[in-house]
């Protein structure tokens, strides 16, 4: 996959965006009146003039601001956000083998979500009970 980096400028009312890596004397400027758009036609630039599909798994366009108090306080909020969705995924990952770890110990639903502080049904998704193997199955009437 192939990254091209573009960088947005702000003109008037418009965001003016170079895109690095296209061939000589092909087209490399377009614009857009809000950063979505920018990126999106950055993105379709791209793809009309290396004649390939828009699609993520080909190519991405890293859009950034030319201004560079813009730059840092825009990859930092992006670091943050990545540092709170990497604490998320522990945070998953720990509260499931947590519920399972309870459950498992005899512990019943409700008492292991006031010991992790959660609902009993959020226990119940973390760790559900095993369904009784030697239950008999109910036959319904017709």
């Amino acid at each position: 996959m192939t990254t091209h980096k573009a960088t947005a400028e702000r003109q008037g009312r418009f965001w003016v965006v170079s895109i690095d890596g296209l061939p000589d004397g092909e087209q490399n400027v377009t614009q857009g009146l809000t950063w979505t758009e920018a990126h999106e036609n950055a993105r379709d630039l791209v793809s009309l003039v290396l004649d390939v599909e828009d699609d993520p798994a080909v190519y991405t366009v890293d859009l950034v601001p030319a201004d560079p108090v813009m730059f840092e306080v825009v990859r930092e909020a992006e670091e943050a956000d990545a540092a709170v969705q990497e604490a998320e995924k522990r945070r998953r990952v720990a509260m499931t083998r947590a519920a399972k770890t309870l459950v498992g110990l005899g512990l019943t639903q409700a008492k292991a979500g006031r010991m992790l502080g959660v609902t009993h049904q959020r226990i119940a998704q973390l760790a559900p009970k095993a369904a009784n193997k030697n239950a008999k199955k109910k036959s319904v009437a017709a």
